[in-house]
C-alpha cells in the first residue's frame, strides 16, 4: 500500500505513536476500576486541547461497582451529535509496550486504544491544517465493553439512537493487500426448548415410553441444518441436557450418574435444549424465529410428547445496506483518493456497539474505522503502526466530509 507520509506530517504521526505507546502503558483491565479512570482522564486532557469539553462521569454497573464512563462534547454536540464510540478497558492487564519493525506489540493496542490514539492524532491533523472537526462531534469511551457491561449498552442506546451518524474506531481488519471496513454485523436472539415426555422402561415397556430427548434431539439436528452460508441466519445448539425429570432437574446434585451404568434403562422424559439464532437483517430474524416455532410444533406432533420453545435475549441487527451506506462508500472513497484499498465488511459476525441502539435501522452507522492489526485479547495483541498512520488521514479526512453544510 502507499505510504501516506505526504498527507501526515511526521510530528503528529510521532506525538500520536507516543500517546499511544503511553495509553498502553496504563493498564486497564476490566474491572481495574483506577486503571480505566487514568485511561480515561489522559484521553480527556487531550481532547480538551481541541476545546471539546470532556467530563469524566461515574456509572454504576449492574454488581453495583461504579466505573468511569468518558464523555467529550463540540460546542453543538447536541440531541443529534456526530457520534462517535469506543472502550477504554482491555481483557488483560498490561505488560510493557515494544515497537518492532512498524509494529507496536502492546496490551489493547488494537482493541482499541488505537483507535483512540488516532482520533487524538486526528483532531491535530486537523489543528495543523487549519481545519475543524464538526463543532457537533460527541466522543463516548465506555468502561466495561470488554466484557459486555450494562453501562456499554445504555451508553450508546442512550446517545446512539439520535445520533446523526454513529461512528465506530474499533479495528478493522487486514485482508490481503487491504484492509476492512465494517458496514454490517448480525443480531441475535436467544431461544430455550423443553420437552416433557413419558418414561418407561426401555426393556419391558419402551414403546409405551415418549423420549423427550429423543425429540430434542432430532428438533436440535433439524434446526442447524437451518443454517445458511454467506449473509443468510445461522442457528446454533449450545447446550443440550435429557435424561429422567429427576436427572434433569437436579444436575448438579445428579451429575455423577454420567458414565454410569445407573438409571440408562429409563426412557428419557424431560430434555431442555438452549443456543442462539443470529441473522443479517431484521427479516432474517423473524423468519428463521417463525421456521424453529413452526419446528417446534412439527417435532412435539411427531413424537407426541409436549414441546415449549422461548426466544429469549435479542440483539438488532446492523444493515449493510442501511443508511450507513453512502457513508461507507464515502470513507471507500477517501481512502482511494489517498492511495490505499478498503474493502467492506458486510458480515461481521461479533456483536458491538451499533447492535446496542434500539434501532440500528435509524441510524447511519460506519464501524471498523480503527488501525489494523492482529491478536486481539491475547498476549501476542499488536498494531501495524503504517495502518494507524494511513486510518488518521482517512478519520481527518472523513470528520471534515461529514461537517454539516450550510
Amino acid at each position: 500500500m502507499q505510504q501516506t507520509n505526504e498527507a501526515l506530517p511526521r510530528e503528529i504521526l510521532d506525538s500520536g505513536t507516543k500517546l499511544l505507546v503511553n495509553l498502553c502503558s496504563i493498564s486497564s483491565a476490566s474491572g481495574d476500576i483506577a486503571g480505566v479512570r487514568a485511561v480515561a482522564e489522559r484521553i480527556a486532557a487531550e481532547l480538551a486541547r481541541h476545546g471539546l469539553a470532556t467530563e469524566v462521569v461515574s456509572e454504576p454497573d449492574d454488581d453495583g461497582n461504579v466505573l468511569p464512563l468518558l464523555v467529550a462534547r463540540g460546542s453543538e454536540a447536541g440531541v443529534h451529535p456526530l457520534l462517535l464510540v469506543g472502550h477504554l478497558d482491555t481483557v488483560l492487564d498490561a505488560v510493557p509496550p515494544r515497537i518492532d519493525d512498524g509494529i507496536l506489540w502492546a496490551t489493547g493496542a488494537l482493541d482499541m486504544k488505537g483507535g483512540i490514539a488516532m482520533l487524538i492524532a486526528a483532531l491535530d491533523l486537523l489543528t495543523l491544517r487549519g481545519e475543524t472537526p464538526p463543532a457537533d462531534i460527541m466522543l463516548v469511551c465506555v468502561p466495561d465493553e470488554e466484557v459486555g457491561g450494562t453501562i456499554s449498552e445504555r451508553a450508546v442506546r442512550r446517545w446512539g439512537q439520535g445520533a446523526r451518524a454513529l461512528l465506530v474506531i474499533e479495528p478493522g481488519e487486514r485482508r490481503g493487500d487491504a484492509e476492512t471496513l465494517v458496514a454490517g454485523r448480525r443480531g441475535l436472539f436467544e431461544w430455550k426448548l423443553e420437552a416433557t415426555g413419558r418414561s418407561a422402561h426401555s426393556g419391558l415397556a419402551y414403546w409405551q415410553g415418549r423420549s423427550a430427548l429423543g425429540a430434542v434431539a432430532d428438533w436440535a439436528a433439524q434446526a442447524q441444518r437451518m443454517s445458511e452460508t454467506g449473509p443468510g441466519v445461522t442457528v446454533n445448539v449450545a447446550r443440550l441436557v435429557g435424561g429422567d425429570t429427576d436427572f434433569v432437574n437436579g444436575l448438579a446434585a445428579n451429575h455423577a450418574l454420567l458414565g454410569t451404568s445407573r438409571r440408562r434403562n429409563v426412557v428419557a422424559d424431560r430434555a431442555i435444549a438452549e443456543g442462539e439464532a443470529r441473522f443479517l437483517t431484521a427479516a432474517d430474524g423473524l423468519r428463521i424465529l417463525g421456521r424453529l416455532q413452526r419446528l417446534t410444533e412439527g417435532m412435539a406432533a411427531t413424537h407426541d410428547l409436549r414441546m415449549t420453545f422461548a426466544q429469549g435475549m435479542s440483539v438488532p441487527p446492523v444493515d449493510p445496506n442501511g443508511p450507513g451506506a453512502p457513508v461507507v462508500q464515502r470513507v471507500i472513497q477517501l481512502a482511494a483518493e489517498r492511495g490505499w484499498r478498503l474493502e467492506v465488511e458486510d458480515d461481521r459476525g461479533g456483536i458491538s456497539f451499533p447492535n446496542y441502539i434500539a434501532d440500528p435501522a435509524k441510524v447511519a452507522i460506519v464501524d471498523g474505522l480503527g488501525p489494523v492489526g492482529d491478536g486481539m485479547h491475547t498476549r501476542e495483541e499488536h498494531l501495524d503502526l503504517r495502518s494507524f498512520e494511513r486510518r488518521i488521514v482517512l478519520l481527518a479526512d472523513l470528520l471534515v466530509a461529514l461537517a454539516p453544510r450550510d
